[in-house]
C-alpha cells in the first residue's frame, strides 16, 4: 500500500502482528529521520472500521514529528482470522488486550509513548487506561463512546439477517448518514469518509463485532484512569454527541 501523502523522508513499516488468540492485526509504522530513543512516539487506534486514509490530513502533519504507530483493530479488512468471524471474539476486553500485545511488542519499554484515537478506538483506549500496566504520556481521544446499548428490538432483526444481506442494505445506510446523521452541504468529505469506510467493511466481522460490545459500557472504569488525558468533540458531529464529553469531564 502507497501513501502518497506522507513526508517522503519519514519511513514507513507495515507488520503484522499475531495476537495470542490467533487473529493477525495490521500495524504502519511511520518513522521520521528526527525520531530518538528519547523523542516520544505515538500509538494510532482509529474507530471502528475506519480506512487509515480518513486520517491522511492528521498522519500528513503528525508524522514528520513523531514517530506513529498506526492500529487497525480486529473488525477491519486487513486483520487475518483463523476461523469464522462468528467463532472470534469481538469483545471489548480482547480489544484491549490486543492493544496491550501491540504495545509490549512494538513500543520500547523504556521509550515514552502517546495514545491517539477516535469513536470505538478511543473507547478500546479508555478502556486500556483503566488496567494498563504501562501508562502513556498523555491520551489524546476524539469522540469516544462510553456506552453501546442498543434498541432492544435492533439485535432480534439483525441476529438472523446474513452478512450477505449487507451489499444489499448498504445504500440504505449510507443514505440514512448523509441526509439524517450527517451535514451533506456543510461537511461533504465526512459523508464521503464515512461511505468509503461503508464500502471497505467485512459484513461477517462487523455483525460478531456488534454483538460482542452490546450493552458494554465505561463508565464504572473511568475512575480507575489515571493517565492525562485531553478529549475532543465537535458540535456538527451528531455521530458522537457532546453531552457525552461533558458527562466525562
Amino acid at each position: 500500500m502507497t501513501y502518497r501523502y506522507i513526508d517522503p523522508a519519514v519511513r514507513v513499516e507495515e507488520a503484522h502482528v499475531v495476537t495470542s488468540d490467533g487473529v493477525t492485526l495490521r500495524t504502519i509504522d511511520f518513522v521520521p529521520p528526527c525520531d530518538t530513543p528519547e523523542r516520544p512516539m505515538v500509538v494510532f487506534v482509529a474507530g471502528w472500521i475506519s480506512l487509515i486514509d480518513g486520517w491522511k490530513d492528521v498522519l500528513r502533519r503528525l508524522t514528520p514529528r513523531y514517530r506513529t504507530l498506526y492500529v487497525e483493530t480486529r473488525e477491519k479488512a486487513s486483520a487475518v482470522i483463523p476461523r469464522r468471524p462468528a467463532r472470534v471474539d469481538f469483545s471489548m476486553p480482547r480489544m484491549r488486550r490486543d492493544i496491550d500485545e501491540i504495545i509490549e511488542r512494538k513500543v520500547d519499554p523504556e521509550k515514552t509513548f502517546c495514545l491517539a484515537g477516535s469513536s470505538l478506538g478511543a473507547t478500546v483506549i479508555l478502556d486500556y487506561l483503566s488496567n494498563a500496566q504501562r501508562q502513556p504520556k498523555v491520551a489524546i481521544l476524539i469522540a469516544p463512546i462510553c456506552e453501546l446499548i442498543y434498541p432492544f428490538w435492533l439485535p432480534l432483526l439483525l441476529r438472523p439477517v446474513p452478512p450477505s444481506l449487507y451489499t444489499a442494505i448498504k445504500p440504505m445506510l449510507k443514505w440514512y448518514l448523509r441526509n439524517i446523521r450527517l451535514d451533506k452541504y456543510k461537511e461533504p468529505e465526512q459523508v464521503k469518509k464515512y461511505e468509503g469506510t461503508l464500502d471497505a467493511a467485512e459484513p461477517g466481522r462487523l455483525k460478531a463485532n456488534a454483538f460482542a460490545i452490546k450493552n458494554y459500557s465505561l463508565w464504572e472504569k473511568l475512575p480507575d484512569i489515571h493517565s492525562a488525558v485531553l478529549i475532543v468533540g465537535a458540535k456538527s458531529d451528531t455521530l458522537h454527541g457532546l453531552d457525552v464529553i461533558d458527562r466525562m469531564a
